[in-house]
């Protein structure tokens, strides 16, 4: 079974998606601390205390199993240009977790 923040059934705002990493690509990515493509990403869940560490890729890199989520799925466009310390919200199948940013490389 697939984890609910990976879930393929959930609508993503593409064109959202689509203006985050425009706005990362005309900042230059200089921020070590904002997320954005290719980074890698640690995470706490507030309702279970989980961390989990990801990187965030292109679609056609996306290998969620192994950890590598696309900027299209429901965690990876929640994740996209928010920084450490975050709280950001992902709505996946009616549910809403929250996650905080705890690292960013």
């Amino acid at each position: 079974m697939c984890h609910p923040f990976f879930f393929r059934g959930r609508s993503i705002d593409y064109a959202s998606v689509i203006e985050k990493v425009e706005r990362l690509a005309a900042g230059g990515e200089s921020d070590p601390g904002v997320v954005s493509v290719d980074k890698v990403i640690r995470i706490v869940d507030l309702s279970t205390g989980e961390r989990r560490t990801y990187t965030l890729t292109a679609p056609d890199k996306a290998k969620p199993h192994y950890g590598f989520i696309s900027i299209f799925s429901p965690l990876g466009s929640a994740l996209l240009s928010s920084r450490v310390g975050d709280v950001v919200k992902v709505v996946v199948m009616g549910f809403e977790r929250k996650v905080r940013i705890i690292y960013v490389q």
